[in-house]
């Protein structure tokens, strides 16, 4: 039965998606809607992920004064 991958494609839609839809929206939503829905999200988590880490490796910008 595809049951536990249903549920598991609505709770990571519910999870991740930030409450952009509720439980009925998402196990009533098309198959191929709701399998667009979970690609964008994996982009847009990707995206986010990327951004975060080339944030972190670059200088905070903030020096220290260079007392003599």
């Amino acid at each position: 039965s595809s049951r536990p991958a249903i549920h598991e494609e609505i709770f990571t839609l519910l999870y991740y998606g930030k409450g952009g839809f509720t439980h009925t929206e998402v196990y009533d939503m098309p198959v191929y809607l709701r399998r667009f829905n979970l690609k964008l999200l994996e982009k847009t988590i990707k995206q986010e992920n990327e951004a975060q880490k080339k944030s972190a490796s670059k200088p905070s910008g903030v020096s220290r004064p260079n007392i003599r």
